[in-house]
């Protein structure tokens, strides 16, 4: 019985730690659009349509299963903020899925998704190089294939 309660304490504590070190990333946008310098915008599927009116079939084709996008944009804000909000955003890691992570030359990237590679309900792309500093979300059922090509509308990459 002994080991069946230390066993049951163990569990608690493991799993308190988990709630306490776990960032979604909607934790870590409350935790900073409101900060100087910060500015967070938010695209639901209606404003996302009106902005692709006028784009090609196949840009209409790739973004029709995004639900949301969300952009926190830190360019403006001090170094420390900077510094913070790349500290909580490598916390989401114990969250999500790392997909895609790259430091090199002062510059960050990483990509981390919910759910799996062919079905995520979330791409979460954290940015990072001299003043620019971003975290963008794209909500909905996307898949790796599909992430491919909007980074490439995004960029402005032709076919």
């Amino acid at each position: 019985m002994k080991i069946m309660k230390k066993l049951f304490a163990l569990l608690v504590l493991v799993f308190t730690c988990q709630i306490v070190f776990c960032q979604t990333y909607t934790d870590v946008i409350n935790q900073f659009k409101d900060k100087e310098g910060v500015e967070f915008t938010e695209l639901s599927k209606a404003l996302l349509s009106v902005a692709l009116s006028d784009a090609d079939a196949q840009s209409k084709a790739v973004m029709k299963n995004i639900e949301c996008m969300k952009v926190l944009e830190l360019t403006e804000s001090s170094e420390t903020i900077k510094k913070d909000f790349l500290a909580q955003a490598a916390k989401m890691e114990s969250k999500y899925n790392k997909l895609v992570e790259s430091n090199e030359n002062d510059e960050i990237n990483i990509i981390f998704i919910d759910g799996d590679e062919d079905n995520a309900k979330a791409f979460i792309v954290v940015s990072a190089e001299g003043e620019e500093c971003q975290m963008m979300v794209m909500e909905g059922k996307i898949s790796l294939d599909s992430l491919g090509k909007i980074m490439d509308i995004m960029g402005g990459d032709e076919d």
